[in-house]
């Protein structure tokens, strides 16, 4: 799980520099899904409220580019 993340975060990070940024975004969020349970697993409470600052961010950032909010 937590390779899968880290080539998710890559790509996506990738795709955030190369200004595709729904992609790029949507990829964050699937990656920390990939991440987080191998994070409990571990009680790696630093990834854990990384992640949940980033899930807040990434959420605001996808309501705002569809537009929603």
């Amino acid at each position: 799980m937590r390779f899968v993340a880290s080539g998710l975060f890559l790509l996506a990070h990738g795709l955030l520099v190369l200004e595709h940024i729904a992609i790029g975004t949507a990829l964050h969020g699937v990656a920390e899904l990939f991440l987080a349970p191998w994070a409990v697993r571990h009680r790696a409470w630093d990834l854990i409220v990384i992640g949940l600052i980033f899930c807040v961010f990434d959420l605001w950032g996808t309501i705002r580019l569809t537009g929603i909010a």
